[in-house]
């Protein structure tokens, strides 16, 4: 799965969304064999709360060093890591007071990649308790519509399960008992029930063959197995090629895609964020007046998106309007501060950091369009 991160934590970030994609999938064959999911969702949960705490520092650092203001004039003494200190200069905090810190994240990639962030933006202690439990709420949120969704939004984009499947209206959702713990709950969520029960309702196949298949499907998918190893046993059994097909499909590019969209959207989202949230502070405007959006140049950028490209605006304008990145799923584009020395070079602001609207304006030309209709953000996806 390729999700791009923050060059300055490159070994850290990968092995992060590694382990998130192993507990993703983990969670997914649990639910496959009926097992409970609970704890990979949850280290799922975890590893998406740092990713996005990532994306949002990696965005805000991206802010903080192209606007050109110093760290000190950013990180005034009051702003310093959980210290009361007579000078200017940031100094990063101790190892153990990042430590205190990163508690909930309880060692590992999450971690290591958090408390870097730690050591290169001023930020208050409360400022990162703060935005840790912002992360771990919006990761918590993922999860539980992930939960309870994302088995069945993984077979809907198989033609082939379709086949697989005879009817999700007939699978049978137990009812659950009026003492039934959180665990069990999570465990037979109706969605949930119904994606596996359903799936596996199959025309022409035995009991014992359908148990084997789901438990070659919830193998491939953790990866336990190969998908050629997987592809023989289907074989073994005689149950036909489109089945074989399915699961081999379903286990090497469904989850993966689904996946890669769930992390593309929050990280984009997260990051942008970082970006804009820096550049919201009255004393950054004066460095940083402007924004511009870029575009992705590859053939997979949509034409709306390609077209918007260059597009400048304030920051107050972005939120005004709703076209804070991204601006559809699996949206890659970006917004990029522009500091004053190259705004004033252009003639779109003022030495003091007041935009030139009509020059902007003219600078803008079409683009203008994309927004006034509509156009951007994507029809029915909240941006920002």
């Amino acid at each position: 799965m390729v999700v791009s991160g923050p060059s300055q934590t490159d070994s850290g970030w990968t092995a992060l969304v590694a382990y998130g994609e192993d507990s993703y999938r983990r969670a997914i064959a649990a639910q496959v064999e009926g097992e409970d999911p609970t704890e990979y969702w949850e280290a799922w949960k975890t590893a998406t709360a740092a990713l996005l705490l990532a994306s949002w520092a990696a965005g805000a650092l991206t802010s903080a060093r192209a606007s050109g203001v110093p760290l000190p004039a950013i990180a005034p003494p009051s702003a310093t890591f959980a210290r009361d200190i007579d000078t200017l200069r940031y100094e990063p905090p101790s190892r153990t007071e990042i430590s205190s810190i990163t508690m909930q994240f309880a060692g590992g990639p999450a971690r290591e990649v958090i408390e870097r962030f730690i050591r290169l933006l001023p930020l208050t202690r409360e400022k990162w308790e703060s935005l840790i439990a912002h992360a771990l709420q919006s990761a918590g949120e993922v999860r539980d519509d992930e939960a309870a969704n994302a088995l069945s939004r993984i077979m809907v984009r198989s033609p082939d399960l379709a086949d697989l499947i005879r009817g999700k209206t007939q699978a049978r959702v137990e009812e659950l008992p009026p003492n039934a713990s959180d665990e069990v709950k999570k465990r037979r969520n109706p969605a949930v029930q119904a994606a596996v029960q359903g799936s596996f309702f199959v025309t022409g196949m035995t009991m014992q063959q359908v148990e084997t298949s789901k438990n070659i499907l919830a193998a491939a998918i953790r990866g336990d197995v190969t998908v050629s190893v997987a592809g023989k046993k289907v074989e073994e059994m005689g149950v036909g090629d489109f089945v074989a097909h399915t699961i081999l499909e379903t286990a090497t590019n469904l989850t993966e895609a689904r996946l890669e969209t769930v992390y593309r959207t929050n990280i984009n989202r997260a990051q942008s964020q970082g970006r804009l949230d820096i550049c919201r502070d009255d004393l950054v405007k004066k460095f940083v007046p402007l924004m511009r959006f870029r575009s992705t140049k590859d053939p997979r950028t949509r034409d709306t998106h390609r077209a918007f490209n260059g597009y400048i605006a304030t920051v107050d304008q972005i939120d005004q309007t709703g076209i804070a990145t991204p601006l559809g799923f699996n949206c890659r584009c970006s917004w990029t501060p522009i500091p004053i020395s190259t705004a004033v070079n252009e003639g779109l602001c003022d030495e003091d950091g007041n935009p030139n609207f009509a020059a902007i304006k003219v600078k803008n030309g079409d683009r203008q369009a994309l927004v006034d209709n509509g156009t951007v953000p994507d029809a029915g996806f909240i941006s920002g």
